[in-house]
């Protein structure tokens, strides 16, 4: 397909970088009012929120590296998730026009399509949920109660929008490629069946299926990734690494909400991926393996699929 298939949709093949700029145009031009919030929002989260946590960080036991690593990441961890899916959980079930029309799918919410088979995922989904972060997280976290981290935890040291902004930038770099290649080792016939299987049993996706995952998975496909680059990196502050979880975490429950909000902040990267993006290769099983970017699957041609879904369904509408 060539470049210039079209001016107002998405190519159907990405083969050059005038290909990839074309279609982040589209990207950002979609989201109308919806940029300024993001960009707000952006502004607000490395500007001037650390402000406000300063104080509130002054009264945790900073001089304790290993209960500010080990406890605080568990505790930010679940604290994150639980908040951002009970957010979820209220948008899903007010059924409000101004969020439904991000809705991705056609098909009814899993509780609404079929409540009995509803509750019996549920019911799955809590325990394995449950499993994964009373268990595997504290698990995983376990050696920062031992041995000493590399990390900064000082008042003095908190950091300003210049640390935040570099380093969280470089610790989704390290996400992305490390989540993208494990992810489509999970897709290989060795691993899915075994392992990946599980977290494909939600079709279309809603917040809570983001954690919902067979332990190895859980612990080697989606902590591990995000620990890296903090790894990597060292010495960086302890608040630079909160709010990298943060990130994360929300950033993975923004992918598998069901809705394609407009004003998401991670869709302000470029060349980054979105709900719908995700959402396809949970509908369709194939391709799209990156989380916060889409470069590798471009570099591979792991999302030509996808591309050519978006570009016939915007040419029969």
């Amino acid at each position: 397909m060539p470049s210039s298939f079209t001016s107002t949709c998405s190519n159907s093949e990405v083969d050059s970088l005038k290909d990839l700029l074309e279609n982040e145009e589209v990207r950002y031009v979609r989201k109308g009012y919806g940029l300024i919030t993001a960009i707000i929002m952006v502004a607000f989260s490395y500007f001037i929120l650390p402000s406000f946590m300063l104080p509130i960080y002054k009264l945790l036991p900073y001089e304790n590296k290993y209960m500010m690593y080990g406890g605080g990441c568990v505790i930010i961890h679940e604290l994150t998730y639980i908040l951002a899916n009970l957010v979820m959980y209220l948008i899903y079930h007010a059924e409000l026009p101004f969020f439904e029309r991000y809705k991705i799918s056609n098909d009814p919410w899993p509780w609404k399509k079929n409540p009995e088979l509803w509750k019996v995922q549920l019911k799955k989904t809590i325990k394995n949920l449950l499993f994964n972060n009373l268990i595997v997280v504290p698990l995983v976290a376990s050696p920062s109660f031992f041995i000493e981290p590399s990390i900064e935890t000082s008042i003095e040291a908190f950091p300003t929008w210049k640390q935040l902004i570099p380093q969280t930038i470089f610790f989704m770099l390290v996400e992305d490629t490390t989540f993208y290649w494990l992810h489509r080792l999970l897709h290989t016939p060795r691993f899915y069946g075994a392992i990946h299987k599980k977290h494909h049993e939600y079709i279309n996706t809603i917040g809570i299926a983001s954690e919902y995952a067979h332990p190895l998975e859980f612990a080697f496909g989606n902590l591990l990734p995000a620990a890296i680059g903090p790894l990597l990196l060292g010495n960086c502050h302890i608040y630079t690494i909160y709010m990298w979880n943060v990130i994360r975490l929300l950033e993975t429950t923004d992918g598998h909400s069901g809705y394609d909000f407009s004003w998401s902040a991670f869709r302000l990267l470029p060349f980054s991926g979105s709900a719908n993006y995700h959402n396809f290769h949970h509908s369709h099983n194939v391709g799209n393996y990156s989380s916060f970017f889409t470069y590798w699957d471009t570099i591979c041609k792991t999302n030509t699929h996808y591309w050519r879904y978006l570009s016939a369904k915007e040419k029969s509408e």
